[in-house]
């Protein structure tokens, strides 16, 4: 594979690692709004139902199968884990000049920042990404996602008779582990695609809320005309 192929390798990869640490932030933005509404309505926070239980449950497994799937090394999966390997092993790919050529068409006020960035990320002075930091990069994903991963092996995944080996992770934990994700996402898309975000989570422009001001169980018999639906 040539060095262009492996690069075009990379910035797809980065593309569909994006987008699922999106949906899981998503994902985690919505549950975590969901649990405020129902511990400011009184009603609700005494209520036991299994439809709390299912939702906690539901959002549970599937964020940690998600966090499993971009701590995942395996040589057929695309993940965050096994981006960082590769840029790892080929620094080469991502350097000072290509940084630099992201931003050839930006107003001269943002060029003046490029090496400034690409010191921040990279080093001072280097002219391609450092191994060591991209290290450092992989402990923190590895420290962040590893009781989530092990959670997932251990109980979701596969039920192993052993139980945990460690105590379970909390939504706290799991909420950590995102921002920790977003985190590495933006510094990479920054450096490899030329894009400055702060979030990874998007801008909602309507009320998704408005939902739960809408009784959910319709009166005996309906309104007059109504007609059932899946």
């Amino acid at each position: 594979m040539t060095d262009q192929e492996r690069l075009k390798r990379a910035l797809e990869w980065l593309d569909i690692i994006a987008g699922q640490v999106t949906e899981l932030l998503i994902n985690d933005y919505v549950f975590s709004e969901v649990q405020q509404v129902i511990r400011a309505n009184q009603k609700l926070q005494h209520s036991e139902s299994i439809f709390f239980e299912w939702m906690g449950s539901v959002f549970a497994h599937s964020a940690a199968v998600g966090v499993r799937r971009q701590a995942d090394l395996d040589d057929r999966s695309v993940s965050l884990h096994r981006l960082l390997v590769e840029l790892q092993n080929y620094p080469h790919l991502i350097t000072r000049e290509y940084h630099r050529n992201l931003f050839k068409n930006s107003p001269a006020r943002i060029q003046q920042l490029v090496d400034t960035a690409y010191d921040n990320y990279v080093g001072p002075g280097h002219t391609k990404l450092d191994p060591a930091r991209i290290q450092k990069d992989i402990d923190l994903l590895s420290a962040a996602s590893r009781g989530i991963h092990h959670y997932t092996n251990r109980v979701v995944a596969h039920y192993n008779q052993r139980g945990l080996g460690q105590p379970a992770p909390t939504f706290h934990d799991l909420s950590n582990c995102l921002l920790e994700m977003e985190e590495l996402v933006l510094k990479y898309a920054e450096l490899m695609k030329g894009e400055a975000k702060t979030t990874l989570l998007p801008t909602f422009v309507y009320d998704w809320k408005s939902i739960f001001r809408i009784p959910w169980i319709a009166e005996a018999g309906g309104s007059p005309g109504a007609t059932a639906s899946a």
